[in-house]
């Protein structure tokens, strides 16, 4: 690439895609390309696009279709799941992308930039590299960063086709995610958040498991917190688990995507766990530590779907007390079990069957949430925000529906909250990054990467409002 040149990218899906992301724009800065957030000004565009239900492959064909009426004769890259199955026929449909990759291909991208080549193979998803990740650029706040362990899945579970896109599970040793890690702290990382498609599968077949893994990071210097996400019903027994969360740095935060919680459902999507056993494994985790945050997503509308299986679910939720529950729908995917199923449950149903799950949830998160009221914790801040930005959802924190330690307490009030403009938007242990609520303090003499002691005065079932009160690091 002859020249300094910028590049605008958006990254759709999950956390895993962000990460693939970042890899691909560390190796584009090893040839000069830097990360501009202003697309309008940028020389190359790319789309890392999902593929996991129909909705996200609609997204992703809309974020593609705006890109090409504004492309003009600037560089179109497009990447990732949607792109690892429907390669070169994209080009068809979009005759506006110049450049088509597929999930992983970091280097060929680089290599067909530099040649101003016009297609590149796409590639098998076993190739992809994911060295050279801690010198990256982060899409994250410059705290906290998304760590992948490992790619791929060695389960067929009925509705999923990330199999089908990724491969099977292929781990990344301990001692290079250790590496990544410990340079990643270097550069100012406090909080890493480990990621795959199944987190509990780590080093299968290696030697190597989690424990070991979240042990090798417990004494990286300024690692303050490793967050789990992703992990997988029934792989990991309660001792090993507790021992996990024993470790210094690690978050006593559990997400489990558990799916469903009729074992008639489970079976037909290939997700055979004992449901018991899994309720015996988080209530004897929450009997030792109370404070322990969990958190699930549910699929609703899975073929055969009937009332009585919901009503299994609700009952497993008001028994287990999730802090955090994100559900989706079930679309037919091809090449999945569950495509050949024909008894797909009526959509508006589902809907209602997600609608009342979620009330329920809803009821279950505010209770999780009263009792916080009062506790004094250690936040980060993620962010410093435009006041008016987060103005609904001050107003929700002071009004009826949030439960407060004292409503005639000043520090209750958002004009308290968003005095001067702006407002630090931040976490504690119970919501993760993006996908959890947030911490809401009034910002004066805060930093975005600030660590402080902060005292929870008023709750909603998702968020919070806090008064700081000391500073840690």
């Amino acid at each position: 690439m002859t020249g300094r040149r910028s590049v605008f990218i958006t990254t759709l899906g999950c956390d895993k895609n962000l990460v693939d992301s970042e890899a691909l724009l560390g190796r584009l800065a090893t040839r000069g390309v830097y990360l501009t957030d202003d697309e309008a000004s940028a020389d190359i565009l790319v789309v890392n696009t999902c593929s996991f239900i129909e909705a996200a492959r609609l997204d992703s064909y809309d974020a593609i279709d705006d890109l090409c009426a504004r492309k003009g004769e600037r560089t179109l890259v497009v990447t990732g799941c949607l792109s690892q199955e429907q390669g070169d026929t994209l080009r068809e449909r979009f005759p506006g992308i110049d450049l088509v990759s597929g999930v992983g291909n970091f280097d060929r991208v680089v290599e067909a930039l530099d040649a101003r080549a016009e297609r590149i193979p796409i590639g098998r998803p076993e190739d992809a590299r994911y060295d050279g990740l801690a010198d990256r650029p982060l899409l994250t706040p410059s705290h906290l960063a998304f760590v992948k362990i490992s790619e791929g899945c060695n389960f067929r579970c009925a509705f999923c086709r990330i199999p089908l896109i990724r491969g099977d599970q292929r781990s990344r040793p301990v001692a290079e995610i250790a590496d990544e890690v410990a340079r990643l702290a270097g550069r100012g990382v406090a909080e890493i958040m480990l990621v795959s498609q199944n987190t509990s599968d780590y080093g299968r077949g290696s030697g190597e498991g989690l424990l070991d893994l979240v042990q090798a990071l417990g004494g990286i210097d300024g690692l303050r917190r490793v967050r789990l996400h992703y992990l997988y019903p029934g792989l990991i027994d309660a001792s090993r688990f507790r021992r996990i969360l024993d470790t210094p740095g690690v978050v006593p935060y559990v997400d489990m995507p558990v799916q469903h919680a009729s074992p008639r459902i489970l079976n037909r999507m290939n997700r055979p766990f004992d449901v018991a056993a899994l309720e015996r494994f988080f209530g004897g985790l929450r009997e030792e530590r109370p404070e322990l945050v969990l958190r699930t997503t549910l699929l609703l509308g899975f073929p055969g779907e009937e009332e009585q299986d919901v009503e299994r679910t609700a009952d497993f939720l008001a028994r287990i007390r999730f802090d955090h529950v994100g559900t989706y729908r079930y679309s037919p995917e091809a090449g999945t079990a569950g495509a050949d199923f024909v008894d797909v449950p009526d959509p508006e149903e589902v809907a209602d069957r997600e609608a009342r799950l979620l009330d329920l949830q809803r009821d279950i998160s505010l209770e999780r949430q009263r009792a916080r009221l009062g506790r004094v914790e250690e936040v980060v801040v993620d962010e410093i925000a435009p006041g008016d930005a987060w103005r609904d959802l001050a107003e929700d924190l002071a009004g009826d529906s949030a439960v407060r330690i004292d409503p005639t307490e000043p520090s209750s009030s958002p004009e308290r909250l968003l005095s001067g403009g702006e407002v630090a938007v931040a976490r504690g242990t119970a919501p993760a990054y993006d996908v959890d609520g947030v911490i809401l303090m009034p910002a004066q003499g805060l930093n975005a990467g600030q660590w402080v002691s902060a005292r929870t005065v008023a709750v909603t079932p998702y968020d919070t409002l806090a008064m700081p009160l000391v500073e840690t690091g």
